[in-house]
């Protein structure tokens, strides 16, 4: 059974999938590549039935999906793919206009924690449509935060800030199957499962192909694309990492945002 799987277009994936890409590894799927906020639309939608999508989808929605285990896009300190451009300091940014991205539902969470927890402000949080010259600050993920880092002299890495805030790893994704097709097809997610895994364990061994193939999407030296996916990047999820989710979970409960901690499901359960 060919299941129908999500993968985000950034080269933040390529840990995972390339070696399935490259058919070094057997995996039964057709793949889907989107933004983060299309990949979580379509396995709501039931167009995909196993993706990474973002964590917020799978806490808004826990009832709908059933995590993987040992897979994730985490960090635990800098992460550089998701940061808040910045025209002044962000200290103050107080009241002023912050666009956030329309592609990343779990790093507008993150920001908006971030700025009241960290720096104590509250900004005007917009939409993308805003005039260029109207936001004094705004929310970039994915390969273009990497290329547009160096123009911006203030700026808020969202990983390195959340770690100074907790001193826990940050898990802005995780793969989810939908409940319905575990329910129906469990052999053929846990084979699908089982590829990821060995894909991204065969990716770390040998990632030279990986990173010549990140360096030419992203227009980014190799030694940036291997530090970026190497050592910022994590694509486990530990204990820490499990740790510093059910922290972020708890701060969104205390502030309103969420009405109480949800019980996430995990194919294991």
């Amino acid at each position: 059974m060919a299941l129908r799987l999500g993968r985000v277009r950034y080269i933040n994936c390529e840990p995972v999938y390339y070696a399935v890409e490259r058919g070094l590894v057997a995996a039964e799927c057709l793949l889907r590549d989107g933004t983060p906020a299309e990949l979580n639309d379509a396995l709501r939608a039931g167009e995909l039935d196993v993706s990474v999508i973002s964590v917020m989808e799978a806490v808004l929605r826990p009832e709908a999906y059933r995590i993987l285990p040992d897979l994730a896009i985490a960090c635990d300190g800098p992460v550089e793919s998701v940061l808040l451009l910045c025209r002044r300091p962000v200290e103050a940014l107080d009241g002023l206009p912050v666009i956030l991205s329309r592609h990343s539902l779990t790093s507008a969470y993150l920001v908006k924690l971030l700025l009241e927890k960290s720096y104590r402000v509250r900004p005007r949080y917009t939409g993308e449509n805003t005039e260029t010259e109207a936001w004094a600050a705004r929310l970039v993920i994915g390969d273009e935060a990497l290329r547009l880092a160096p123009r911006h002299p203030h700026r808020l890495d969202l990983g390195e800030a959340w770690r100074a805030l907790t001193g826990l790893p940050f898990v802005f994704a995780v793969w989810a199957a939908r409940a319905e097709v575990w329910a129906a097809a469990p052999e053929a997610v846990r084979r699908l499962h089982a590829a990821l895994l060995h894909s991204k364990q065969k990716t770390r061994e040998a990632p030279e192909a990986m990173l010549a193939l990140a360096q030419a999407r992203t227009g980014l030296s190799v030694e940036a694309c291997r530090r970026y996916l190497t050592e910022r990047l994590s694509f486990e999820l530990g204990p820490r990492h499990l740790e510093g989710l059910q922290t972020f979970l708890a701060m969104l409960a205390g502030m309103g945002v969420l009405p109480a901690v949800p019980t996430l499901r995990f194919t294991t359960d």
